[in-house]
Formats: structure tokens, C-alpha cells, sequence
């Protein structure tokens, strides 16, 4: 029950941040991140924060801090179509996550200049993906 409620809040407070086109949180700018659902064959919009990286962006699979993947990452892992919007521009994406040492380095930026996401990794079982999102 601890989960279904946790997903049913945050797909509340995601539609009201989209509806009302807030761009920043904590800090950091957020991007509407609309996959479609792997099972339901639904298009969710996800407000995520986000750093630039080229041409692309990196965002990590927090779920605020909660210890399951979320479904947007899921979704993404799935093939499933993906798009951001950023203000008025909306992009088509695929996500794959960075490993490795790339993986550390990029870690290091997402938190210095977007989060402290290792205070949430700290409270979850589960490594925190990092996400490259390719327009394509």
C-alpha cells in the first residue's frame, strides 16, 4: 500500500507542476520527461531535474528518493518513445544509463550543480541510474 500511494501522490504533484509550467525546483532546472507506459500503453509526464550534456541531457532515476526504479526509467529501459519538453520546445529521446567511470564522473557533476542526490542515494538499497537522454 506504502508504494501505491507514493506513486498515486507523485503522479499528483507531477500533473499540478506540469499544469502550472513551473521550471526550476530545489534549485535546479526541471524538464517535463513524457515516456509512454510499458503496461498501460499511457504517455506520463515526469518533471525532472536535469544538467545539459552537448546536445543532450543527464538526469538521474532518483524517484525522490524512494527505492524503486521509476516508471518513466522503466519505461525508458523498455523502448518505450520518450520526449522532453523544455519551455516550448519539445524533443524526441532515447535514455540509456551511463556506467563505469563515466558513470563517477558524471555523478559527481549531477550533484554538485543540480542535487545532493547522494542524500537519497544514502536512504535506498539501489544504485541511482544516471541517464543520458539523446535527442533523435
Amino acid at each position: 500500500m506504502k508504494r501505491r500511494a507514493f506513486v498515486l501522490l507523485n503522479r499528483a504533484a507531477n500533473a499540478v507542476v506540469v499544469r502550472l509550467g513551473f521550471r526550476r525546483f530545489r534549485g535546479g532546472d526541471l524538464m517535463h520527461l513524457t515516456t509512454v507506459g510499458r503496461k498501460s500503453g499511457k504517455r506520463r509526464t515526469t518533471p525532472v531535474l536535469y544538467l545539459v550534456e552537448g546536445d543532450g541531457w543527464l538526469v538521474v532515476a532518483s524517484n525522490g528518493g524512494a527505492d524503486w526504479e521509476p516508471g518513466w526509467w522503466l519505461n525508458l529501459q523498455a523502448g518505450s518513445p520518450a520526449e522532453v519538453t523544455l519551455g516550448k520546445r519539445t524533443v524526441a529521446v532515447t535514455g540509456e544509463e551511463v556506467t563505469g567511470p563515466e558513470r563517477e564522473e558524471l555523478w559527481r557533476a549531477l550533484c554538485e550543480k543540480v542535487f545532493d542526490y547522494d542524500s537519497y542515494q544514502s536512504k535506498v538499497q539501489r544504485r541511482l541510474a544516471v541517464v543520458r537522454l539523446t535527442p533523435v
